[in-house]
């Protein structure tokens, strides 16, 4: 089943080192860019952590990750995070992350 989720990319050092931290709860996710290695220090709330290989596989997927937590996975080669919520559906191990703008590409 393919399911669509807005989506905010963050390529550069700065954007991805705050992830979330600025910004408010909401429905959004955020891809970093060339990374596989992420912290919840400073969080307010939990967050749901995704990290992706090279093919777009999902190769370890996190719940309601809280503060003072730091995960990292060396074959990822990108993260998905958004504000954690126990209702929606979140990535699960070998689930395969496309990005789509007009045309498809795997991460």
């Amino acid at each position: 089943m393919e399911k669509r989720t807005a989506l905010t990319l963050a390529t550069r050092g700065r954007r991805k080192a705050a992830g979330l931290l600025f910004t408010g709860p909401n429905d959004k996710a955020l891809l970093l860019v060339s990374c596989n290695d992420v912290h919840t220090v400073g969080m307010r709330h939990a967050i749901d952590v995704a990290f992706v290989d090279r093919a777009g596989l999902v190769v370890e997927a996190h719940r309601a990750v809280g503060p003072l937590r730091r995960l990292r996975n060396a074959k990822a080669v990108a993260v998905v995070e958004r504000f954690a919520s126990c209702d929606a559906p979140w990535f699960a191990v070998g689930d395969q992350v496309m990005i789509s703008s007009g045309r498809e590409a795997a991460l």
